[in-house]
C-alpha cells in the first residue's frame, strides 16, 4: 500500500475536525432539546403555567382600594399572594394589590368552604357534591362526584384532598396530584373524616374527626404514608371534638375543643397542652405557633388569648373584655379581631397594640399588609 502524500494527510485531519465540530454541535444541540423537555416536564408537573397566569394576574394596575363588594354576604376572606380572594355566597373573586378582578368564578354551592395554597384555591360545597380548583386567573380543575362532601385540604405542590361520605363508609378520603390524577385512596368505616391536613411533600397526610365507634363522644386522627400506601398510625381521643389538624415539619399538631396535641408520624404524643375552655378562635402560624381564644367576653374573667411555642409551652398571653371575631398567624406577629377594634400583638404576646381601626368585619393578613371588609368595602391597609 503506498503511503499518504502530505496533500492526502492534511485533508484527513481536516476531515477529522470537521466531525468532531459537527458532532459537538450536535451533542449540544440535544442537550439543550434535553434541557427544554426536562424543563417541560417538570413545569407540568409543577403547575408552572398556573403560577405564571398567577403572575400576570398580579401586574394588571387599577384604581386602588377600596373596592365597592355587591350585597352577597361575604363568608371568607383570604391572603392570597399578589392579591385576597373573596369568597361570597354566589361566587369567589379574586383582587389583586391593585384593586383589580383577576378572577371571578360563580358557583351555586350551599355551603362554600375555600382553602388556599400555592397560588391555588381549593372551592368546595360542604354537604353537596362540587368543587372547583382555580388559580387568580382561571379555573384549573372542577368536578363532582358520589357522596356528600365533609371536607377538603391543599398544599403548596398542588396535592389535593377531598372527603366524601358514602360508598359503603362513613367517610372516603381521595388524594390527587397536581394533574388532578388520583394517588391515594382512604376508606374509613369507624369515623366521619372531616379535617384533613397534607404534608408540604405531598407524602403524608392526616385525616380525623368524629369517632363512630362504642357508642360515645369523641374524635380520631389517622396519620398515612402514601407513599408506602399505609396507614402510620391513629390516634383516639374520647370526649373531644377535633377542630383543626396541621403539618408543622415531620410532625402534627391536632387542636381540639379541649386542647393541643403534638402527634410524631408513628402516633407517639410529643407534647400536650389544656385549654380552661372551648376556644372560640384558633390559629396557627406556619411555623408551628398556637394562639387560642378561650372565655367568654360577658363573664367577668372575659377571653384570654394564649400563645404557645413550637412544643406548646404557653409562651404569654393578654386578656380581653371584647369577644374575639377571629385570630390570625403571620409571620412572627398574630392579629386578633374583637368586636370593638383590630390588635396586633408580636409572636408571645408580650406586646398586643391596638390598630384604632373600627368597623372591621373581617381580615387578611398579607406579608405587611392586611385585607379588610368595612362599611365601605374592601380595604387594603399597610403595618
Amino acid at each position: 500500500m503506498s503511503e499518504l502524500t502530505e496533500f492526502e494527510q492534511a485533508r484527513r485531519r481536516r476531515r477529522r475536525k470537521k466531525n468532531l465540530r459537527r458532532t459537538r454541535t450536535l451533542v449540544i444541540v440535544l442537550a439543550v432539546l434535553a434541557a427544554f423537555g426536562l424543563l417541560f416536564f417538570a413545569g407540568r408537573q409543577l403547575g408552572w403555567g398556573s403560577h405564571f397566569s398567577n403572575l400576570a394576574a398580579s401586574l394588571r394596575g387599577g384604581g386602588g382600594f377600596p373596592v365597592t363588594l355587591d350585597r352577597q354576604e361575604v363568608r371568607q376572606l383570604l391572603g392570597v399572594k399578589g392579591g385576597v380572594a373573596v369568597c361570597t355566597q354566589g361566587s369567589v373573586t379574586v383582587y389583586n394589590t391593585g384593586g383589580v378582578v383577576t378572577g371571578e368564578f360563580p358557583h351555586s354551592y350551599n355551603t362554600p368552604i375555600s382553602v388556599y395554597s400555592g397560588g391555588r384555591l381549593l372551592t368546595y360545597d360542604l354537604g353537596g357534591t362540587d368543587w372547583m380548583l382555580t388559580n387568580k386567573a382561571k379555573t384549573l380543575q372542577s368536578g363532582t362526584g358520589q357522596g356528600l362532601l365533609l371536607g377538603g385540604a391543599l398544599n403548596d405542590k398542588g396535592t389535593m384532598a377531598l372527603s366524601r361520605r358514602g360508598g359503603g363508609y362513613l367517610s372516603t378520603v381521595t388524594v390527587y396530584n397536581a394533574r388532578g390524577e388520583e394517588i391515594f385512596l382512604l376508606d374509613s368505616n369507624d369515623s366521619y373524616l372531616t379535617v384533613l391536613a397534607l404534608d408540604e411533600k405531598g407524602t403524608a397526610l392526616a385525616a380525623g374527626g368524629v369517632l363512630a365507634r362504642g357508642g360515645a363522644l369523641g374524635c380520631t386522627v389517622k396519620l398515612h404514608d402514601m407513599t408506602g400506601r399505609r396507614q402510620a398510625a391513629e390516634v383516639t381521643m374520647p370526649g373531644e371534638l377535633l377542630l383543626r389538624l396541621q403539618w408543622v415539619e415531620e410532625n402534627l399538631l391536632a387542636v381540639t375543643d379541649q386542647g393541643a396535641r403534638l402527634i410524631a408520624p408513628e402516633g407517639t404524643v410529643l407534647a400536650e397542652a389544656r385549654f380552661a375552655a372551648p376556644p372560640s378562635a384558633v390559629a396557627i402560624s406556619a411555623g408551628g405557633l398556637l394562639y387560642a381564644a378561650c372565655g367568654d367576653s360577658r363573664q367577668s374573667e372575659g377571653v384570654t388569648v394564649t400563645a404557645y411555642d413550637s412544643g406548646l409551652n404557653a409562651v404569654g398571653s393578654t386578656p380581653l373584655t371584647r369577644r374575639v371575631l377571629s385570630l390570625h398567624a403571620e409571620k412572627n406577629r398574630v392579629f386578633i379581631l374583637t368586636e370593638e377594634s383590630l390588635l396586633l400583638g408580636d409572636a408571645a404576646l408580650a406586646e398586643v397594640t391596638d390598630r384604632g381601626e373600627e368597623g372591621l368585619q373581617q381580615i387578611a393578613p398579607w406579608q405587611n399588609s392586611y385585607y379588610c371588609i368595612t362599611d365601605e368595602g374592601l380595604m387594603r391597609q399597610r403595618l
